[in-house]
């Protein structure tokens, strides 16, 4: 049960009946991933192993990469299950339920991105706001709506107080490429560890969260937003406008 702050669960149940429950219990006001820190974390959760070419973490100061230590228990229990397998999901939250049947690998990547984001990596902590509104087994098309609608939100706050906003999205195509190496590198460290050939449904989490944000970044490029700018346009554009 949550204990008031804000969370967000996953209770995993398989066909023979054995499940699982993970709890994201989350900081109301940061959204920081409230979590005990493990006594003896794996040695795989060592920042240098197979650290993000683009950490900005000084090893001295953080010797295990957070986002691996959080991940640490997540991981392990992904290990010996086929990534295919489909598992019925209810997810929990302080505003709503959710319900689906779906294979293993989506749901350790819609875990994955949670705990990711909210671990206290100086890269995916940008993210952290679409996780009070966080949406299970986003399509690529829900979350590149989403990301932009997070950063354009970022952009107006950022010139009310007087900064420069990036409303062509310049630096959030930038940031999607810092994202790319950060998943590139996870992936590396999971496969690293991977026990056997079934052990996978973490690896493709990761490339499930990849390819979102590949996508998104591809679309943004591209100038590929064609139906939501035919949307938007029709009522809030100049001709929307003149007709209300």
């Amino acid at each position: 049960m949550s204990d008031g702050r804000f969370f967000i669960a996953y209770t995993i149940t398989f066909d023979d009946g054995r499940s699982r429950r993970f709890e994201a219990r989350l900081h109301p006001d940061t959204l920081d991933l409230i979590s005990a820190v493990p006594s003896n974390p794996p040695a795989w959760t060592a920042l240098e192993h197979h650290r993000c070419p683009n950490c900005p973490l000084d090893p001295a100061a953080t010797t295990r990469c957070p986002v691996a230590v959080n991940l640490a228990d997540l991981i392990d229990f992904f290990s010996d299950a086929k990534s295919h397998v489909e598992v019925d999901v209810r997810i929990e939250t302080n505003q709503r339920d959710y319900f689906r049947r779906v294979p293993l690998q989506n749901v350790a990547s819609s875990l994955m991105g949670i705990y990711m984001v909210t671990s206290g990596c100086p890269i995916l902590n940008k993210m952290r706001p679409m996780v009070e509104t966080h949406l299970p087994f986003a399509t690529w098309q829900e979350t590149t709506y989403r990301m932009i609608s997070m950063y354009l939100m970022a952009q107006f706050f950022n010139y009310k107080e007087g900064g420069k906003p990036d409303w062509d999205l310049t630096r959030l195509v930038e940031f999607f490429q810092d994202v790319h190496q950060v998943n590139n590198a996870f992936f590396a460290r999971l496969d690293s560890v991977r026990l056997s050939d079934s052990s996978e449904a973490g690896l493709n989490g990761v490339s499930i969260l990849n390819a979102s944000v590949n996508l998104a970044c591809m679309s943004i490029e591209m100038n590929d937003l064609e139906h939501w700018r035919k949307l938007f346009l029709a009522h809030w554009g100049e001709g929307g406008r003149s007709q209300t």
